[in-house]
């Protein structure tokens, strides 16, 4: 049997529950067997304006957002307004009659009436539970029985009261019934598979869960959207696990208690955004000086200022590189999908842990809030590393902290452990951290800070931690980074698909220092080079540029919304 693949989109007004609506949604698809990508995106304001909740299941692959929706589920106007452009010719507007006014740009486009506001009076009383009724019809069309939207409905309200619950229940119910007789041709033949090893979580949570299996033992953090629900997930969880979670004054407090503790022996994690990363820079210099590890998730959202904080996009790559004064060196890393911001949380710590130097994750907010079933990932093949300390019995008037080295990485004494003292400075010093301004010990001090990178250069090569498909005989590929990955696959699918044309395709997950030799590979062939990135100005393509001399086709889109794998496309094909 073909796969299968439905794309529903629940639009409204923030304080309507459109969000809940599509999460207690997304849960029941999941357990129903399906393969989900659950999209999400709000106002800044905590009620009023635009809600959107987008679920895509398959019975294959759901790897991107989609731009054209087979159902629109419009609780009121706004939710119309805003997406009846999205509906596919083929799909079909869901929408209560008492909120929502036609007009001619729905055209020939079927159209459903779902009385929301009616059905949840006529049920509960009250209207407030439309948008379980609304979960309830949407959970039909997928397809699983009403009784995993029930069961969830009493996970999600629970806290509330057996009232809450059963009103909730009942509106939900209502919904499916009212589905079942009117909108049973809306179904897809799905192959439906319950029962999967498998956990349904956001890019955040991935993170988090990412954070404790790295064996992380202290997270200092400060509130800030799209990053907060890391830092509320590792308050809740990391104690269970022996760590500590706490809340600082803003992020300069938060990065220097993070360097404190990780002088101290310990493993640490820190969740921001763009705003907090730039109030960072001059404590991540001091990381950088002193040799500490640590690990920053920076989860970007559109700039500059406070910009668009629910909103998302690419734009701090060029400042996580170079965002700092003098030259200070640090690990830039980018997970492609939700599975991925577990397993490079792992090894961002570890990098931090064996190098002794700072790495900067960069996930973003479309990543952060989009919710996907993973396969629940093997703790057997989590590698710790260890971070190189000296032995007990090193002598302490020969010991240097920051001895020279091949590798740049000298041992690192723990307080209360080892019995040797050292000076821990934010000013350049010699090996033995004592201060020195001297030209020949910058010069050296300089290399020894700056061959990590190149020894984590000679590792990431070995290790291939690369995402690439390499067909024979192209001479056209694409270079992308971070989230896009999704998106870019299934256009490239799509394309070779519909005309025959095959396109190589590079996705490094470290993006400093470059995997270089790989890029020189793969570059080699090529006529045509296309980098795609959610950021006005091409930041990764101008890195490219600067590395390998190189001009490469550049798509840009500073939405606020993520590329979906239909624009790719479009946008691919015009350069063929």
């Amino acid at each position: 049997m073909a796969t299968q693949d439905l794309v529903v989109r629940i639009g409204g007004e923030g304080g309507e529950g459109v969000i809940s609506c599509g999460e207690i949604l997304s849960k029941a698809v999941a357990r129903g067997g399906l393969n989900i990508h659950a999209f999400r995106t709000f106002p800044a304001e905590i009620r009023g304006g635009l809600a959107m909740f987008q679920l895509r299941g398959s019975d294959g692959p759901a790897r991107s957002l989609s731009q054209s929706v087979d159902v629109l589920c419009a609780m009121n106007h706004c939710g119309y307004d805003a997406y009846v452009h999205n509906i596919k010719d083929t799909g079909v507007l869901v929408y209560d009659p008492a909120f929502v006014t036609l007009d001619d740009r729905l055209g020939g486009r079927r159209r459903i009436e779902l009385p929301l506001d009616e059905i949840s009076k006529e049920v509960t009383g009250a209207s407030r539970a439309k948008n379980m009724v609304a979960m309830g019809a949407m959970l039909a069309i997928f397809g699983p029985p009403v009784e995993y939207g029930v069961k969830l409905v009493a996970d999600h309200f629970g806290k509330k009261g057996e009232d809450v619950v059963r009103m909730n229940q009942g509106a939900v119910e209502a919904g499916y019934k009212f589905a079942m007789e009117h909108m049973v041709e809306l179904r897809r033949p799905f192959k439906l598979q319950p029962g999967r090893d498998e956990i349904l979580v956001t890019g955040n949570e991935a993170c988090a869960l990412g954070a404790i299996a790295a064996g992380v033992e202290f997270v200092p953090g400060y509130p800030i959207t799209p990053a907060t629900p890391i830092f509320e997930f590792l308050c809740r969880e990391l104690p269970k696990f022996g760590g500590k979670a706490v809340q600082f004054e803003d992020e300069i407090a938060t990065l220097a208690a993070g360097i404190g503790a990780s002088f101290a022996g310990k493993r640490v994690l820190t969740p921001t955004s763009g705003p907090g990363l730039s109030l960072m820079s001059e404590t991540l210099n001091l990381a950088a000086m002193t040799e500490c590890p640590i690990t920053i998730i920076n989860v970007m959202r559109g700039g500059p200022s406070t910009g668009m904080p629910t909103k998302t996009e690419q734009s701090d790559l060029k400042f996580a590189i170079y965002g700092t004064s003098g030259e200070s060196p640090r690990c830039i890393m980018a997970p492609l999908d939700i599975y991925d911001c577990f397993w490079q949380t792992v090894r961002g710590v570890r990098i931090a842990e064996k190098y002794q130097m700072p790495v900067i994750i960069l996930t973003d907010q479309a990543l952060a809030y989009t919710s996907q079933n993973i396969p629940t990932p093997d703790l057997s093949e989590v590698d710790l590393g260890e971070r190189l300390t000296p032995p007990l019995d090193q002598d302490r008037e020969t010991f240097e902290r920051y001895a020279v080295t091949e590798t740049g990485v000298s041992p690192m004494p723990i307080p209360g452990v080892h019995d040797l003292m050292y000076m821990a400075t934010g000013l350049e010093h010699n090996p033995k951290g004592a201060p020195n301004y001297t030209p020949k010990m910058h010069e050296l001090m300089t290399q020894q800070r700056f061959a990590k990178l190149k020894a984590l250069g000679k590792r990431i090569v070995h290790q291939h931690k690369v995402e690439e498909y390499e067909p024979e005989d192209t001479e056209i590929g694409v270079i992308g980074w971070g989230s896009t990955y999704g998106a870019i696959a299934e256009a490239l699918e799509n394309i070779e698909r519909d005309t025959g044309v095959r396109i190589a395709h590079l996705h490094p997950r470290i993006l400093s220092p470059l995997p270089e030799w790989r890029i020189r590979q793969f570059l080699g062939p090529l006529k045509k080079l296309i980098v795609p990135e959610e950021n006005y100005t091409g930041q990764y393509a101008h890195f490219l540029k600067g590395k390998f001399g190189i001009k490469p086709i550049e798509i840009h889109k500073a939405h606020g919304i993520p590329f979906s794998s239909e624009e790719l496309e479009k946008s691919i094909k015009e350069h063929l």
